[in-house]
């Protein structure tokens, strides 16, 4: 059940006590109420201020929200990429662990609500900051590692980078915000590697032979 915005009397902040109290509420409201049902109205309740504080900075809720992730949200251009293929692809689904883990879990909550809408704002937010510059820095690190012959060439495509960030969020949709180090170890381990290691293609199944017309 939805927890009720607490109405106390505002509190007096300013700067960045005031940001981090509105913020801190953003995301309460969206694990508790979701993003559809968020309003100006009960973050500003939430955050102890009032709605005029909120409609000084942002014009809209999806301003609000998408300003909150982008302070919280990782940025999978900072990880340092070693050369060590499994280090690498490790840290940069750290940043998808960490998008979740940080915006309690309502990153992946906002771009599962958002899906089906024509603008998607703050799903494009998600998007752009975190799961698609980590696919393309995870693309880059295979590519890499075809050039020094550790990764198969022919491996080294957007639809295996994006295999780690798509069971992430599998995971997250399924049993919660939380994504343990222990499961990153095994999508990279069980899946990821061995899609691009050398001597581990999967085999495709034999193309069935043609019927014969009757």
């Amino acid at each position: 059940s939805a927890t009720a915005p607490d109405h106390r009397p505002a509190t007096r902040r300013r700067g960045e006590a005031l940001r981090k109290a509105i913020f801190d509420a953003v995301f309460e409201q969206l694990r508790t109420v979701g993003y559809t049902n968020l309003t100006m109205d009960n973050v500003a309740a939430a955050a102890h201020t009032s709605k005029t504080v909120l409609y000084r900075r942002w014009a809209s809720k999806d301003d609000m929200i998408s300003d909150a992730l982008r302070e919280a949200l990782p940025a999978p251009a900072e990880v340092v990429i070693t050369g060590d293929v499994r280090a690498d692809l490790l840290a940069l689904l750290r940043c998808v662990q960490v998008a979740f883990t940080s915006t309690k879990g309502t990153a992946f909550q906002i771009v599962s609500a958002e899906a089906g809408c024509e603008r998607g704002v703050v799903r494009q937010t998600v998007i752009a900051h975190v799961v698609q510059p980590c696919i393309d820095r995870i693309l880059d690190v295979l590519r890499q590692a075809a050039e020094r012959g550790d990764v198969r060439p022919e491996a080294a495509t957007e639809l295996v980078a994006s295999s780690g960030p798509a069971l992430l969020a599998q995971y997250s949709l399924v049993y919660g915000p939380v994504l343990p180090d222990e499961f990153l170890s095994s999508v990279v381990d069980q899946i990821v590697l061995p899609l691009v290691t050398p001597g581990q293609a999967v085999e495709r199944p034999a193309a069935a032979p043609p019927v014969a017309a009757s």
